[in-house]
């Protein structure tokens, strides 16, 4: 092979190796699209006012509210914590 037939060999074989790079980057990107899509519809569904007064209604009304007192300490300590650290 002379010199210019080597370097269209190895023109054409880099060719094709970045269009297998390419169509698996595309193929990466398709899949977390559709994860992020459906992530998004969630999201975009719980930030909707409505939906969030009945989940918070549901939390004030639920009669488990009562009996995890533990939640309470956490929020407790969290606000210490935060005044605190506001001190230092």
């Amino acid at each position: 092979m002379s010199s210019l037939e080597s370097i269209a060999a190895r023109k054409q074989m880099l060719i094709e190796r970045s269009n297998d790079q390419r169509n698996e980057i595309a193929r990466v990107y398709y899949l977390w699209q559709a994860r992020t899509d459906v992530a998004r519809k969630t999201t975009r569904f719980l930030k909707n006012p409505i939906v969030l007064s009945a989940i918070g209604l549901l939390a004030l009304k639920m009669p488990w509210r009562r009996t995890f007192k533990f939640s309470g300490w956490l929020w407790k300590g969290w606000k210490f914590l935060r005044i605190f650290q506001r001190m230092i």
